[in-house]
């Protein structure tokens, strides 16, 4: 009576115990467990058994309370090693949401320890349970099958390894983005609007899978536009590659590049390749590609829309330069301003020609002049302290600077370099003392469009030239540089 109460007994502590320390934490647990898979193994050894099948200890013990002992040293065993190696992959972040195969060993470990404690340990004759189960298996086969295939497909992806945790991948045409989970089922992806994909993994294996992540995040793109066929196919190209220096995501390296790829008798069709570092910034760098490759094929004369085409000549259209008042029309400085008052700001207007790396002004200058560009980048550069000379952006066609040394005389805040061949526009200030003599409320119209230019976001290399002190009370330093009481 006694040897049949103290197997269940060993049983019954076992089963008290992890019941009573579920509310602590799985440390605990595994120290717990660890502790009961030693004194287990002391057991064995003090009465020189030994779990395994083949001998005459714990495979054919002579008293049944060594059967529960040999049976809780296997499953304490397989536990343990589950603990370890648990413990081990969730060091690695990839590990510890790719879960699959940390389950499938897991699963097989727990298996391969009741196995042996049914078999050798306990002696049961099983032979008939497994020719039931696998008709059972082949039962739930049939019914989970699509189940199944998802969790082969994953265990193939745990083999092929095509993506990992935190890789960007594209699934097929519709579904993009940084993978977040992996599992028995699905893998999940973080898509580029804060969605959670989850696509199971028979469905994965079935699509086309495009890695962004390997071997770099690097993602090349390219963009295609039209121009007029009359418009000089050199100089187009040449523009469309100054329009990529002014797109900041745009990588230097590998170097972007513009192609002809379509004569028509109406139109040629363009191709700008570039690349930029992850494809997050992708559809951002294309919408600003764009712009800046329509202002600086528009205001070299290269490109004009439909509705501008049917009122110009057939001479304009083959890259002559834009009228100066046109250009005029399109700075937000001179917004307030009527036709005639243009026109008379144009006859005034210094044409100037600059070289690639020719100087434009100098920080500190203090020429009180605004110049427009009309083809060509402008690099913009500051001196700071201990990094000395130091990029801050780029200007192409159809943008500004010096609206507030125009203004207000103060000087310039940055260098202006030319980093391609320029054409620009040079405007004086004393060009705007007889506009202001005529109507002396174009003061506080200045004002507040040059606050506006400003804030513009396509001007912002433009705006990191001006002086943030010059900026206040910019009324009333332009009414104190032209002479005009408040």
């Amino acid at each position: 009576m006694t040897s049949a109460l103290l197997p269940v007994s060993i049983i019954g502590f076992v089963l008290v115990s992890y019941i009573a320390l579920r509310p602590f934490s799985t440390q605990v647990r595994h120290l717990f467990d660890l502790l009961c898979f030693v004194g287990a193994s002391l057991i064995l050894f003090w009465h020189h058994t030994l779990p395994l099948p083949g001998n005459d200890g714990a495979g054919n013990p002579s008293s049944l309370w060594l059967h529960a002992v040999a049976g809780i040293w296997w499953l304490l065993g397989a536990r343990v090693l589950v603990a370890v190696m648990s413990f081990a992959l969730n060091h690695n972040r990839r590990w510890r949401e790719a879960r699959l195969f940390p389950d499938l060993t897991a699963a097989a470990i727990y298996t391969a320890a009741v196995s042996v404690v049914l078999i050798s340990v306990l002696a049961l004759p099983i032979g008939g349970l497994l020719a039931t189960s696998g008709v059972l298996a082949i039962v739930l086969g049939l019914a989970l099958q699509n189940t199944l295939a998802d969790v082969f497909a994953g265990i193939a992806f745990g083999i092929e390894a095509p993506f990992n945790v935190g890789d960007r991948i594209s699934i097929g045409e519709k579904i993009e983005g940084t993978v977040v989970q992996m599992n028995w089922r699905s893998i999940r992806i973080l898509t580029d609007g804060d969605d959670v994909a989850i696509v199971p993994n028979s469905v994965v294996a079935k699509s086309d899978i495009v890695n962004r992540s390997f071997p770099t995040r690097i993602r090349s793109a390219f963009i295609e536009l039209s121009c007029p066929s009359a418009s000089n196919p050199e100089r187009v190209i040449d523009t469309l590659q100054q329009a990529t220096v002014l797109c900041p995501p745009i990588l230097p390296l590998p170097l972007s590049n513009a192609v002809l790829t379509r004569l028509g008798s109406t139109e040629n069709r363009y191709r700008v390749n570039f690349s930029v570092s992850d494809t997050e910034h992708l559809s951002t760098t294309k919408d600003l590609l764009f712009r800046h490759a329509r202002r600086q094929l528009y205001y070299s004369g290269l490109y004009y829309p439909r509705a501008a085409q049917d009122v110009r000549s057939s001479d304009e259209a083959t890259g002559r330069q834009l009228p100066v008042p046109l250009l005029l029309q399109d700075v937000t400085l001179f917004e307030a301003l009527t036709p005639a008052q243009l026109a008379e700001l144009a006859a005034n207007l210094k044409p100037r020609t600059l070289e690639p790396e020719e100087v434009l002004f100098a920080q500190g200058g203090t020429e009180a002049t605004l110049y427009m560009v009309a083809a060509g980048i402008l690099r913009i550069s500051q001196h700071t302290q201990p990094s000395g000379q130091q990029t801050a952006g780029f200007i192409g066609a159809g943008d500004y600077i010096g609206e507030i040394s125009l203004l207000t005389g103060e000087p310039y805040a940055a260098t202006a370099t030319a980093r391609t061949h320029c054409k620009l526009f040079g405007l004086d200030c004393h060009v705007l003392r007889p506009l202001l003599a005529e109507n002396p409320n174009l003061c506080a119209e200045f004002a507040r469009s040059a606050r506006r230019g400003l804030a513009i976001l396509n001007r912002a290399a433009a705006v990191r030239g001006t002086d943030d002190s010059a900026r206040q009370s910019l009324l009333h330093r332009i009414r104190e540089f032209f002479d005009y009481p408040r």
